[in-house]
C-alpha cells in the first residue's frame, strides 16, 4: 500500500525541492510534446548533463523493477544499486507500489520521505518519478530525480 503522506501525484514545478528536479520536469515534458509519455529514446543525455548525478533509471518488465542507471549522487547516499532487481531489494515494497501506480495511471508523481529504511533518519529525500514508454502507453521505465537534503 503506498503511503499518502509522502506520495504526492498532483504536483506541480512548485512542490518541487531543487532546481534539477524543475529543469528535468521542464524537459520531460518538452520531450512528450503533444503524446501522453515520451520514451526513453527521446531523452539525450547531453541536454541533462548536470541532471546525471541525481538520477536513477528503472526498467519494467514482466512485474519486476530494475535499476539500469544511477547517477553519482544517488550512489553516494542510496548505494549502487545498478542491475539489481527492487522486487529483491528489502524494504521496497512501497517504491514498488509507487511504480506499480505510475505505470497502471501513466502519471508522473513526487514523493518526499526521510531515509530511515537506510539508517540514515538525518537525511530527508524527495524524488520526482517520470514514466517512459516506447509506444506511449505501455509504460516500460522510470526515470526518477533525487534530492537528497
Amino acid at each position: 500500500m503506498i503511503n499518502t503522506s509522502d506520495f504526492i501525484p498532483d504536483f506541480t514545478d512548485e512542490d518541487l525541492t531543487s532546481r534539477h528536479q524543475k529543469d528535468f520536469f521542464y524537459y520531460y515534458n518538452k520531450i512528450k510534446a503533444d503524446r501522453q509519455i515520451p520514451s526513453r529514446s527521446d531523452i539525450n543525455p547531453a541536454d541533462i548533463v548536470k541532471i546525471l548525478p541525481h538520477l536513477i533509471l528503472i526498467e519494467k518488465s514482466r512485474g519486476k523493477f530494475t535499476v539500469r542507471l544511477m547517477g553519482t549522487k544517488c550512489a553516494s547516499v542510496l548505494g549502487e544499486r545498478t542491475g539489481k532487481s527492487l522486487n529483491s531489494i528489502d524494504g521496497s515494497t512501497e517504491e514498488i507500489d509507487r511504480l506499480t501506480w505510475s505505470s497502471d495511471n501513466k502519471r508522473p508523481y513526487f514523493h518526499k520521505s526521510l531515509l530511515d529504511k537506510i539508517s540514515k533518519k538525518h537525511v530527508k529525500s524527495s524524488a520526482i518519478v517520470m514514466p517512459l514508454s516506447e509506444n506511449n502507453n505501455d509504460v516500460n521505465m522510470f526515470v526518477a530525480v533525487h534530492h537528497f537534503y
